[in-house]
Formats: C-alpha cells, sequence, structure tokens
C-alpha cells in the first residue's frame, strides 16, 4: 500500500489517544468494539464510523508495516480480523483480482472492503514473559527494595492490561550484607559483559573483607582471566573465568569462578577505541579445563555453592525412615533435602535391604562441595564412595572432635 499524509495535526492526536486505550485495555483474548470504545473516556477522540474506521485501517498500515510488504502476524501491533483476512500469514488473494490492472488496484480494493472486527493491540511480551521479568527484577541484587517496586510499577504499568493479574508486588527483598556498592556492581558487570562479547580478557583486583568490614585486596597485583559467563546465584554474581598460572614450567589452565561483587578496578587490558583495539584475545574454551563449551542450566546442580573443580558420580546412603512392619512403605515424603539442592538430577538406586532400610542414591557433583554439604546434612546423608570423598568426610569430622576436644569428654 502506498503512504498516507494526514492532513490534520489532530490526527495524530486521535491516534495516539486510540493506541493507548488498545494497549490499556485489550489483547488477543480480549478484543474491543467500536461501540464498546464509544462508552470509554476516549470517546470524543473516535470520530464518526468512517473516521474511526480509516484511523484504525492507518494505524494498522502503519504499526504492521516492514521495509517491503507487512510485518509477520506475530509481530504486527494493531490486529484486526479483516486486516488478517488480507495481509495475514496465511492471506486470501483478492478474490476479484482478475478484475485489477495491478496490485494496487486489488490494495486498494482491500483496503474499501475491510471491516474492523476483533481489535486488539497485540503485545510485545506475553503475560507469562512479564512475571518473568518482575521475577528477575525481584531477584536482583543491583536494586533495593524500594527501586525493584518503582519499575515494577513501571513494567505492569507499560507493558500490561487490565487484563493481568498482578502478583505480590508487596514482597519484600531479604536484606543481604552489602558486599560492594550496587553502582560498582554494575560497571564490573558491564566491563564483563563487553569482554565477553569481545572475546578479550578482563583485569580486576580482587577483595576480600577485613574485620573493619572493609573491602581490602587479597593480592598487590591484579588478576587477569580470559571470561567467558556472568552466572546469577542466589543473590550473587560470579564470573566463570580461565587465569592461567605456570606450574613447574607448565602451563595449567583450569576453569575458575570469581565472585563479581568483590572485584575492583576493572578493565580491559590493551583495550584502545581509537585504534579500533579491543583488548587481549582470551583463550579458547577448548584450551580450558572442566569449562563447559556451552551454558546448561543444571550448572549449579552440580557445582553446589559454586565450587569448580570437575564433578564426577557419588554414591550417597539417605536415612528415609519406614513403616517398621513393611520396610516398602515410607513414613513420609523426606526428599525434599535433596531436591533443593540437586533438582531431579538424583539417581535413586535402591533401598537397603536390612534394617534401618536407608536408600541409596547416586548424585553428579564436585568432590569439594560435597564434601562440606554431607557434614551440612550428617544427620541424613553418608558418603558411600568414591572412597577418597568419604575419607575426606572422615577426616574432617575428625578435625571437629579435635577442635571441639570430643575425645575428652
Amino acid at each position: 500500500m502506498g503512504k498516507r499524509k494526514l492532513s490534520k495535526a489532530a490526527r495524530f492526536e486521535r491516534m495516539f489517544k486510540i493506541w493507548e486505550y488498545l494497549r490499556k485495555n485489550t489483547d488477543a483474548e480480549h478484543p474491543t468494539t467500536q461501540a464498546e470504545m464509544r462508552k470509554s473516556e476516549i470517546e470524543e477522540y473516535i470520530g464518526n464510523k468512517e473516521t474511526f474506521n480509516r484511523l484504525i485501517k492507518d494505524m494498522a498500515y502503519a504499526m504492521n508495516s516492514a521495509e517491503k510488504g507487512y510485518k509477520p502476524e506475530k509481530d504486527w501491533k494493531i490486529y484486526f480480523h479483516d486486516f488478517k483476512k488480507y495481509y495475514g500469514d496465511v492471506a486470501e488473494d483478492c478474490e476479484e483480482e482478475a478484475l485489477f490492472d495491478n496490485e494496487e488496484e486489488c490494495d486498494e480494493f482491500a483496503d474499501q472492503t475491510m471491516h474492523i472486527n476483533g481489535l486488539y493491540y497485540n503485545r510485545t511480551f506475553s503475560y507469562d514473559e512479564i512475571n518473568s521479568i518482575i521475577e528477575g527484577i525481584l531477584s536482583t541484587k543491583t536494586l533495593d527494595t524500594k527501586s525493584a517496586r518503582n519499575l515494577i510499577e513501571k513494567v505492569e504499568e507499560n507493558l500490561t492490561t487490565k487484563f493481568y493479574k498482578k502478583g505480590p508486588k508487596q514482597i519484600c527483598k531479604v536484606m543481604e550484607p552489602e558486599l560492594t556498592d550496587r553502582e560498582q556492581l554494575r560497571r564490573n558487570l558491564l566491563t564483563i559483559q563487553k569482554a565477553i562479547d569481545n572475546n578479550v580478557q578482563v583485569a580486576f583486583r580482587f577483595n576480600g573483607y577485613t574485620y573493619q568490614k572493609k573491602l581490602e585486596p587479597v593480592r598487590d597485583r591484579k588478576d587477569t582471566v580470559s571470561p567467558y559467563y556472568i552466572v546469577a546465584s542466589v543473590g550473587r554474581y560470579y564470573l566463570l573465568a580461565c587465569k592461567e598460572v605456570v606450574i613447574k614450567g607448565e602451563k595449567v589452565r583450569n576453569m575458575s569462578i570469581w565472585r563479581i561483587d568483590l572485584m575492583t578496578d576493572i578493565e580491559i587490558p590493551g583495550e584502545n577505541e581509537a585504534l579500533e583495539i579491543k583488548g587481549l584475545p582470551r583463550i579458547p574454551k577448548r584450551s580450558v579445563e572442566n569449562l563447559p563449551m556451552e551454558w546448561t542450566e543444571d550448572f549449579q546442580l552440580k557445582h553446589l555453592n559454586m565450587s569448580y573443580d570437575k564433578p564426577i558420580w557419588i554414591t550417597l546412603k539417605i536415612k528415609s525412615p519406614k513403616q517398621e512392619d513393611d520396610p516398602t512403605r515410607r513414613i513420609r515424603a523426606d526428599y525434599t533435602f535433596l531436591h533443593d539442592w540437586f533438582g531431579d538430577q538424583f539417581r535413586f538406586v535402591e533401598t537397603e535391604k536390612t534394617a534401618p532400610y536407608d536408600d541409596i542414591v547416586k548424585v553428579e557433583c564436585s568432590p569439594f562441595a560435597m564434601v562440606h554439604w554431607a557434614l551440612q546434612y550428617s544427620d541424613r546423608v553418608e558418603v558411600v564412595a568414591p572412597e577418597e570423598i568419604r575419607n575426606d568426610v572422615i577426616e574432617k569430622v575428625r578435625n571437629l572432635n579435635e577442635k571441639y576436644e570430643l575425645d575428652k569428654e
């Protein structure tokens, strides 16, 4: 269709008011009608039937058009049935097309015969996607409770309709220690993401907290690493990277995990924007031990508390009480703690044939993390194999006995 020149400035105002109404009061499940709109607060902007139809068609032509032709239906902004009929993904040909000399005449026929039925504004984000955005806002470390609420209100006001079921906006973010100021964290995240996008290294000072509650560098020099993934976990951000070290004359390239909130003085070494130099090339992923080539969402299930040694299969004995008269019947559902840490990834093997009829399961997990996790749940978990991990747990228990002088009691 050819571009139209709108003759009166007032038409833009009417279009804007109609668009605003459609945006707030319609969706695919709740289309509107001209009659319904005349009963609303925008009645004075609609005009007569002919004016209304012209406005809606012009809005559809403008907002649904692509460089050539029209966008796919999923990307339309203004939807009504006859627009789909003539310009949709499976559009009907003009029945009288044979009577016309060219496509423009056919388009003119479509324009004259289209009726405005099933009218709604096609939303950019689904309500499920809006919920995901709000969940992300609530969980982010870079916003305080007040800022998170304000941002959620903006999302709901500008991206939803009156039909959207608003969630519990008054959920409060849990107060956590201020590990660094939020602006510093944002800068760190932006710099690291830029380095990842450009496949270059990043350098920073890595810090720890002193007894005076202040950040202080743990080394007198910066760490330079090759960055690969930014991971959000339990309210903190981590960087999966590789810091190349030389041991006995050989280069060692293992995956390492760094807390981003503990970084300061971050920079991209060798970057020179004037010369279009992005920085020092990072180590290729394939050259880094233990680093996943592609990100998988089960990473943390195998790397509890962001431990970075290589996961292996570990056999556990789980205390799960059974009925005394029937060891095949469980007293209660008591695997919640295991599911909280390993999701659906643990494997149930069997129930022991003798009392106390404990369960045998297997999990794929970082050995370092497992030793500490098994101690945390020592009343419910026993490491069975591999033997070296079981021995590490025993050594930890022996050290605890000595520390608390239990052998002297």
